[in-house]
């Protein structure tokens, strides 16, 4: 397995150098190798059946025409929920979120088409919150983080100075400029002293603290984003993920989940997989391959017959998200690792 690391942390050129050890906001990654990652543990053992409607766990939800909503509607996004909606402009506290959520109203028919929304996986979190009795990042420490060595990787909760006793604020790589929202958000949950002690040996750059807005008013902690991690760790975790018996899932479960669910989109249960039409994951990983993308510049893609995976780690949106050449990179990332490690 080979892993490296270029550049520095920031534009500044004092910045600490990446490294292999450096700590980054997964952005997206978040739903595969967290929400999804719970999901297929709680499919394993019968605790959750994909085609109930998502209604049977969260009742709330069940109103403006979203009963017959399935978890995976949620999986595949095809529930009929809206992409996106700019919840940190409105609400201040996770339990307003929520219910906004519950009250939405579908913007197409269910199953029709496919939108990839955020909502889908804030959905899927909490029904893995319902179902175990346990925070979703307390749930995956215990049942996929700890039992894979994953010592790196966890949420940080907005409260707390740290997820793990070794992990702390500032051994995560800055992601953006601090937003006047964000701003105002710390100061009315912790006051002048306690934004101080939380966030203030960076505050210019957003740093230990997820770049999402939704789970930043989610303090955090969210199916869709919140997560943390290292090249080293995910890699673990892909490695695993691949072998004929993983640790932490079923192969069958798995088998099923990284598998093109219909014809509407490339989308598979929680995964995405490879558009014949081009791709992130470039032109030699082949047609049975799935991963996905972050926001802030990660990707993970997995092309199981020649049991390869490439990740990506970046912070492509420091200093500003308004810096889109990521997309153009990434192809040409994973063509590159194609050739060096299989040519």
């Amino acid at each position: 397995m080979i892993q490296g690391a270029v550049g520095h942390q920031t534009y500044d050129p004092d910045s600490p150098k990446t490294t292999t050890d450096c700590i980054w906001d997964m952005a997206s990654v978040s739903k595969v190798i967290g929400t999804t990652t719970a999901t297929m543990i709680l499919v394993h053992e019968g605790k959750l059946d994909i085609e109930s409607p998502v209604a049977s766990v969260i009742p709330e939800f069940g109103v403006n025409d979203k009963d017959k909503i399935t978890f995976q509607n949620l999986l595949v996004h095809d529930s009929g929920l809206i992409a996106f909606r700019p919840y940190h402009k409105t609400y201040t506290e996770a339990a307003d979120v929520m219910k906004a959520i519950y009250n939405e109203k579908l913007v197409y028919e269910t199953g029709t088409k496919s939108v990839y929304s955020d909502l889908s996986m804030i959905l899927m979190a909490e029904a893995i919150h319902r179902l175990t009795g346990l925070p979703l990042e307390d749930y995956l420490r215990k049942r996929v983080f700890a039992p894979l060595g994953m010592d790196h990787t966890g949420y940080f909760r907005l409260d707390h100075a740290a997820f793990g006793t070794e992990v702390k604020r500032d051994d995560c790589v800055p992601t953006e400029k601090t937003e006047d929202w964000r701003r105002a958000l710390r100061l009315k949950r912790y006051g002048a002293l306690g934004s101080e002690k939380l966030f203030g040996r960076n505050p210019e750059f957003i740093q230990g603290e997820v770049h999402d807005p939704t789970a930043t008013v989610l303090d955090g902690v969210a199916g869709h984003a919140g997560l943390f991690s290292t090249v080293g760790d995910l890699s673990r975790f892909m490695e695993n993920f691949l072998l004929d018996q993983p640790k932490v899932i079923d192969p069958e479960v798995r088998n099923q989940f990284i598998q093109k669910q219909g014809d509407i989109s490339t989308r598979a249960l929680g995964w995405d997989t490879k558009s014949p039409k081009g791709s992130s994951a470039g032109q030699y990983f082949g047609p049975k391959s799935f991963g996905h993308t972050g926001y802030t510049g990660t990707s993970v893609w997995c092309d199981p017959e020649a049991r390869a995976f490439a990740i990506l780690l970046t912070n492509r949106v420091h200093p500003t998200s308004e810096n889109t050449k990521i997309i153009q990179f990434r192809p040409k990332f994973h063509d590159l690792a194609w050739k060096t490690a299989l040519a």
